[in-house]
């Protein structure tokens, strides 16, 4: 993120605080460039800065109140951008633009939000401290997107829900504990994913997930948390669990901590065809 601080910064988008509605859905598609979304301490509900002229790109903005929710969509795409294929062999194959996209992302820490974040290629920076989401959903096509809690601060509600869905890309999900979702469900291709629970939630929670050629990576509590895991998988994937983990009976794991009946359980439901699987203690 260190690049951030040495560009020009201008806002180009805002929606200002209304009484006029008390939540906020708010739909992000960015095909290209570094971008990074948090809490911000200005009056707007949602604002959007860039380093780039607003000339340099297209863009589509809307906002509008439906009942008590205003629904805010902003797709964001370089002028003359290359395909999606032709994208990921540039960045595979060639040099960085010297010139290269940043977005700073601001919401308000006062309304309830819904996220729906897509991002291209480049990187991608999701502070939610503080913040009150009540679903997140993020796809990446071949971007790099880390997502945690800078602050320490947890998500203010419950999570409904939190949607993840990996292509060519990664994305590291820090403090997953801190989002407070009920129910997680990740799709992954060929890119990687890593979810960080190594902290006990006070609540169930239930994650799903689809494993194409990809990896998934799940770093989970040393004790004092019950964790089954189910799995379904063919003869080309590779699944490793800890040692802390027996059989229940087939295909389906458990560790120390379980028992049948337990409220607070952390279950897994994993489905992997080609890919990597590893279940592990955060050092």
């Amino acid at each position: 993120m260190g690049q951030m601080a040495h560009a020009q910064i201008q806002k180009h988008f805002w929606v200002e605080n209304s009484p006029e509605f008390k939540s906020i859905s708010f739909n992000f598609t960015s095909s290209s460039g570094t971008c990074y979304l948090g809490p911000g301490d200005s009056e707007d509900a949602v604002s959007v800065l860039s380093s780039r002229d607003i000339d340099d790109f297209n863009h589509s903005f809307t906002h509008d109140v439906h009942g008590k929710e205003m629904d805010v969509t902003l797709k964001l795409e370089e002028k003359n951008e290359e395909s999606f294929s032709q994208s990921i062999s540039s960045k595979m194959f060639s040099k960085p633009r010297s010139e290269e996209s940043i977005w700073k992302v601001f919401l308000t820490d006062g309304s309830p939000v819904a996220l729906d974040l897509t991002y291209g290629i480049g990187q991608a920076y999701i502070d939610l401290s503080g913040l009150s989401v009540t679903s997140l959903v993020v796809q990446t096509g071949s971007a790099d997107v880390n997502i945690g809690y800078l602050s320490g601060m947890s998500n203010q509600v419950e999570m409904e829900s939190f949607d993840v869905k990996v292509d060519l890309g990664n994305i590291d999900v820090k403090q997953l504990y801190m989002t407070r979702a009920r129910n997680v469900h990740a799709d992954i291709g060929f890119g990687d994913l890593v979810l960080d629970m190594t902290e006990g939630m006070d609540m169930p929670c239930h994650v799903t997930a689809s494993v194409g050629a990809g990896s998934l990576e799940v770093l989970i509590p040393k004790a004092g948390t019950p964790v089954m895991i189910r799995i379904k998988k063919s003869l080309l994937c590779d699944v490793r669990l800890t040692k802390s983990f027996r059989e229940l009976k087939k295909d389906v794991f458990v560790n120390m901590e379980y028992e049948p009946d337990v409220h607070d359980l952390l279950q897994f439901d994993v489905d992997v065809s080609l890919g990597n699987i590893v279940f592990k203690e955060k050092k």
